[in-house]
């Protein structure tokens, strides 16, 4: 036991060096299956670049099959630029296909799937662009305290205009933390690398994501 709570604090060592702080939460206020609704929202803040994104997405799902889900969403974005002093919005509809495969009673891997269409503030949609996300993660059969998971993700997203892969999401390290029976906290260390021309830029982030069920 010992040996891995210091191995897990080894691993989230990078966590206190990260650029930005994304803070996430969803609450989840309907469910009765197949269907379950909810509420995403999100706070983005990167001092290097000094912006701030906030986005409130309602969502609704669909379990079709134990290993498939479908979903819908409608995000709605403020990009704020803090050093400029200037904010723009972006409306962005979402469709999703989410199938999920469990490899052991424990380990189970999620392949995300989001079409979105992007319109910013006085533009066309003329931003679209896919996500798509691969996710493995462990449940332990016994939680240690309040940890109960650990997960891992690489998620690569395609802008559709451009027809080019522009970003990569590597998150190496996820934990999850059962705050209540009805509250879980996931936090995670992310490496962002966004392409520049023929250069890619990266930046790392400490993502907090509370998930609260009603």
């Amino acid at each position: 036991m010992r040996r891995l709570l210091l191995s897990l604090c080894l691993l989230t060592a990078p966590l206190l060096h990260a650029d930005e702080w994304w803070a996430w939460s969803t609450l989840d206020l309907y469910r009765k299956p197949p269907w379950t609704g909810s509420v995403f929202l999100g706070n983005f803040a990167d001092e290097v670049d000094g912006s701030w994104v906030q986005i409130v997405s309602p969502r609704v799902k669909y379990a079709a099959f134990k290993w498939l889900e479908f979903g819908l969403g409608l995000s709605m974005l403020r990009i704020e630029n803090v050093a400029k002093n200037t904010y723009s919005g972006q409306l962005r509809p979402e469709l999703e296909i989410n199938p999920r495969y469990d490899l052991t009673e424990h380990l189970r891997l999620d392949w995300r799937n989001r079409m979105e269409w992007r319109e910013n503030e006085g533009q066309a949609f003329t931003t679209s662009r896919t996500r798509h996300r691969l996710q493995i993660s462990y449940t332990f059969p016994q939680p240690l305290g309040p940890l109960t998971r650990i997960f891992a993700s690489n998620e690569w997203l395609m802008d559709l205009h451009l027809n080019q892969h522009t970003e990569n999401r590597v998150v190496p390290l996820g934990l999850t933390f059962k705050l209540n029976s009805s509250t879980d906290l996931d936090i995670s260390y992310m490496i962002d690398s966004k392409r520049a021309k023929t250069m890619w830029k990266h930046e790392s982030i400490l993502i907090t994501y509370l998930r609260v069920r009603f």
